[in-house]
């Protein structure tokens, strides 16, 4: 291909709908490289075939699709892990619809019924630590299962927004076992949490890879409740809110 059949970043930029800027950084990333740079003067060119290939990426960072996400899209030639990166974009868009759905829910009571802050007479837990066997595994179980929210300047899921009645933090640990420092952490831990549905929240747990202790059941003297265990053999006693 000659060099007049390239175009300048600037005209590719304007036939492909991403700016200057969104290519330099795409280029940065390894997304989206130009065919050619020069090495005096360092101005971008791109082939014409490759203005499909930015349009793509535009249309898939439109709805969010996380950059890795994109680059394998971009790493396949056949096109065959697009719609495999979609659908995991669906979910985790449905996820998030679903906690945004519960936070609208919460303004609506704020609004019509104002931000009570009752003065917090009696204490209670608001931090429980648990140890683990694999911090990643631990923190992909709890986002899947119950949508929690990892902090990671304190390792802890977060439950709710602080001061609110519903505060709670889940750290996560992985500390090893005094006697034998190959042996994992030092014991698993058992809490519990209060959710809408027990029978969703169990059901979900477990599709996220939880392992079935008991499934839902009503006792006279407790709500209805379940147990299961998270990656690492922590208990979990579901519920009903």
């Amino acid at each position: 291909m000659s060099s007049d059949d390239l175009m300048s970043i600037g005209v590719f930029a304007l036939v492909s709908g991403l700016s200057i800027h969104a290519l330099r950084h795409y280029n940065e990333l390894g997304v989206l490289r130009p065919a050619v740079v020069d090495p005096v003067t360092g101005y971008r060119r791109y082939r014409p075939e490759q203005v499909r290939q930015a349009r793509l990426i535009c249309a898939l960072r439109r709805i969010d699709v996380p950059i890795d996400a994109v680059r394998v899209v971009m790493d396949d030639p056949d096109g065959e892990s697009l719609r495999t990166v979609l659908h995991q974009h669906r979910e985790r868009l449905v996820d998030r619809a679903q906690v945004l759905s519960r936070m609208v829910r919460v303004v609506d009571h704020y609004i019509e019924h104002g931000v009570a802050m009752p003065e917090l007479k009696t204490p209670r837990i608001v931090q429980v630590t648990i140890n683990v066997t694999d911090i990643a595994e631990s923190i992909s179980f709890y986002q899947a299962a119950f949508d929690a929210v990892f902090n990671e300047e304190i390792s802890s899921f977060q439950f709710g927004t602080w001061p609110s009645g519903e505060f709670f933090l889940l750290t996560v640990a992985h500390e090893p076992n005094e006697h034998d420092k190959h042996d994992g952490p030092a014991g698993v831990s058992r809490f519990g949490l209060l959710v809408d549905d027990v029978d969703t929240a169990h059901r979900r747990a477990v599709d996220a890879g939880a392992i079935e202790v008991y499934p839902p059941v009503d006792k006279p003297w407790k709500p209805r409740s379940s147990c299961v265990a998270d990656p690492s053999g922590n208990r979990i006693d579901l519920f009903q809110g």
